[in-house]
């Protein structure tokens, strides 16, 4: 019993508190560092690049000097399959810009922006965003203020991100000032409480986003399924025969790529509960809600690890 005492002490509940610290309590970023400026460069460095071209050239040049018969077979080819070697070539560094964008759903204008309920006795603080628009971030910092007003202690917040898109990167931004603890943003909430972030394939535009920044900064975890990958809009370009889909990406949102998100925390997203069963209090189960059962379960774990880590 002892050696069982001992070894939860000072080995298991050392290790777990540590893993779930650095994935939702840890200090986000330096303090001397904007997440959402990041430093600006002068010029985007070419090195990488021109480097790249060398070492083909170089490849190709000893090529011809070595064996001139194989490298003129080597130049028919690259003649004949030159626009499959860049499609291939550019797959390879972002396979995004190859493909055509899938289009959102259109949000629902009906929909709330935001909907808000607490689980668990009012120690969790569920928020199911709808859409994302102007409405948005006022009833967001409403919600927030209601909170502190109310004196209630959170254990953590859920961000419901499933099937949400629509909107541009300044509402992501927006939000996510609310949901940070840096004095530097619209911060509404004084002390960090951890933030899980449910993502599904439907996760797109400035929902994915935020999704991202929020895991970039350490501010939150997300659980569920992969996001749609269209956090940013993609403007169609023609270079020859090659159709691309170019992201853009707004200077202030360098630091985030426009890949889709994967979750660190894989599980099923469906079936999903209905707002107005959360509103009359029904339980949430894994046969209801899987990922939101899990997100609920996966907090309460980690606030009674921090309190018997405090004793």
């Amino acid at each position: 019993m002892l050696e069982k005492s001992f070894f939860y002490k000072t080995v298991l509940l050392p290790s777990l508190q540590l893993i779930l610290t650095f994935f939702l309590m840890n200090e986000p970023f330096s303090s001397h560092a904007d997440p959402l400026r990041p430093k600006k460069a002068d010029a985007p460095p070419l090195t990488p690049a021109t480097a790249l071209l060398d070492t083909i050239g170089g490849a190709l040049k000893t090529i011809r000097e070595e064996s001139p018969v194989f490298y003129h077979q080597l130049e028919l080819k690259m003649i004949e399959k030159k626009q499959t070697l860049a499609e291939k070539f550019l797959s390879e560094l972002s396979p995004a810009v190859m493909e055509q964008p899938q289009p959102a759903p259109a949000a629902d204008s009906k929909e709330n922006a935001l909907f808000s309920s607490h689980l668990s006795n009012d120690r969790i603080l569920y928020l199911g965003i709808g859409n994302f628009g102007q409405e948005l971030c006022r009833h967001l910092e409403f919600e927030l203020k209601k909170t502190i007003r109310d004196n209630m202690h959170l254990t953590g917040i859920i961000l419901d991100l499933r099937n949400c898109s629509g909107g541009n990167a300044q509402d992501a931004q927006d939000v996510f000032s609310l949901l940070s603890f840096d004095a530097k943003h619209k911060a509404v909430l004084n002390d960090p409480v951890p933030i899980l972030v449910l993502t599904d394939s439907e996760t797109a535009g400035p929902a994915e986003i935020l999704a991202k920044l929020l895991e970039h900064t350490r501010y939150g975890l997300c659980i569920g399924e992969k996001t749609k990958g269209t956090p940013f809009p993609r403007k169609k370009i023609h270079s020859g025969k090659l159709v691309l889909y170019v992201p853009l990406i707004p200077e202030e949102l360098g630091t985030l790529t426009p890949d889709a998100l994967t979750p660190a925390i894989r599980t099923a997203v469906k079936p999903r509960m209905k707002y107005r069963d959360l509103s009359e209090n029904k339980p949430v189960t894994e046969k209801s809600d899987p990922a939101l059962n899990r997100a609920r379960d996966l907090l309460l774990s980690l606030d009674t690890l921090n309190k018997k880590w405090r004793k």
